[in-house]
């Protein structure tokens, strides 16, 4: 028979050892052969005991909660033979967190349902500390739902997934760019969206869009001058992994020049296909003399005319989409199109033009950054 004054013992000798957590369970493990879990607010898993790694368990392996094994644990669902109970860790202002425990007998449900709730009490501080970074505060629920997708773990949300009808677009903010504590911004982007927050980013997924929506999300975000990586509008949730993988290696590019506050997947796609193209077009002595004089008038009468066209050309030509993206008036832009196509003697408008004009524009703002990291 299990005494829990005992366990009042091992809990606060192991709270002298580090990591605290970690061999809280495994003491705990060793007294009574229960399984221990400690999981934060947002699903991550801050601690377990060493034995939970021999059930193949899907959350164990990530050191996160999946969706799935998520609402198997709430329905009391334990792996093979294994009983659950299950305390929330309850920190004002913040999501609960769960102590998670996995025992054999059946016989002894009331000592163990009462060690999770002595365990939830003793490690609260801990729970605490890990959650004071967390900028998005939503149910644990809803934090799986999100990290499971962004993940490539759909397994336990097709069953709900009449909700995920139309297209997506993610968003990847980097929280050293956040302007505000909290993403309240987010509502008045789109109604129907899901958050993960992980170390030093926050991932948005919006999603039941269609395709008069999407440019309008891409609208207000560059309103709101909220600094991210945004993805092209999709269909498929099983791509959300993709697109996910593609928002961090588009945010871990930065610095480049006229590098844009909203960095959409079209413009970067475009930029590092350039990239290997460019030094090609370099030997071979092609360039674009329409440019050349473009630039040249931008040196002469300190106008912007070059970054004026390559935006219009980016937001295919449309008017008010680029005066928004260059954050000027329209008939601003209207006037400086017009000397545009005064300068470089061409239709800018004609979709042949704009293509070579663009790959030029693309090919040229390339090499002039590997001149720029050569000097």
């Amino acid at each position: 028979m299990y005494e829990i004054d005992v366990c009042y013992k091992i809990i606060f000798e192991a709270m002298l050892e580090k990591p605290e957590l970690k061999s809280i369970a495994e003491k705990i493990n060793k007294y009574t052969g229960a399984k221990i879990i400690f999981v934060s607010g947002s699903g991550k898993i801050l601690a377990y005991s060493y034995a939970c790694e021999q059930d193949n368990s899907e959350s164990v392996k990530w050191n996160h909660v999946t969706f799935s094994e998520y609402e198997k644990f709430r329905r009391g669902e334990a792996a093979g033979a294994y009983q659950i109970a299950l305390k929330p860790v309850e920190i004002p202002g913040r999501p609960d967190g769960y102590v998670v425990i996995l025992y054999s007998e059946e016989e002894f449900r009331q000592f163990f349902e009462e060690l999770a709730g002595v365990l939830g009490q003793a490690v609260k501080h801990y729970f605490a500390e890990a959650e004071k970074e967390l900028v998005v505060l939503q149910p644990m629920r809803e934090a799986l739902l999100a990290w499971s997708l962004f993940h490539g773990k759909t397994e336990g949300i097709r069953q709900i997934e009449e909700i995920w009808a139309g297209q997506y677009i993610e968003v990847m903010v980097l929280k050293k760019d956040l302007k505000e504590k909290q993403v309240l911004w987010v509502k008045g982007i789109w109604d129907s969206y899901c958050i993960c927050e992980e170390t030093d980013r926050i991932l948005i997924l919006f999603y039941g869009l269609r395709t008069r929506n999407t440019e309008e999300v891409y609208r207000k975000i560059t309103e709101k001058g909220i600094r991210c990586s945004i993805s092209e509008p999709y269909g498929k949730l099983d791509r959300c992994e993709a697109k996910y993988k593609l928002l961090n290696r588009m945010a871990m590019v930065s610095g480049l020049e006229n590098d844009p506050v909203m960095k959409r997947e079209k413009e970067w796609s475009v930029q590092g296909l350039y990239t290997y193209t460019t030094p090609l077009f370099k030997e071979a002595g092609l360039s674009d003399y329409r440019l050349l004089r473009l630039l040249q008038e931008d040196r002469e009468n300190n106008t912007d005319l070059y970054y004026t066209l390559k935006v219009y050309l980016l937001n295919e030509n449309n008017v008010t989409m680029a005066a928004d993206s260059l954050h000027i008036h329209r008939n601003t832009l209207v006037y400086r199109l017009k000397q545009i196509r005064e300068c470089i003697e061409a239709d800018i408008n004609d979709n042949e033009t704009a293509r070579e004009l663009l790959a030029f524009m693309m090919m040229y703002d390339v090499s002039r950054q590997d001149q720029k990291r050569q000097k």
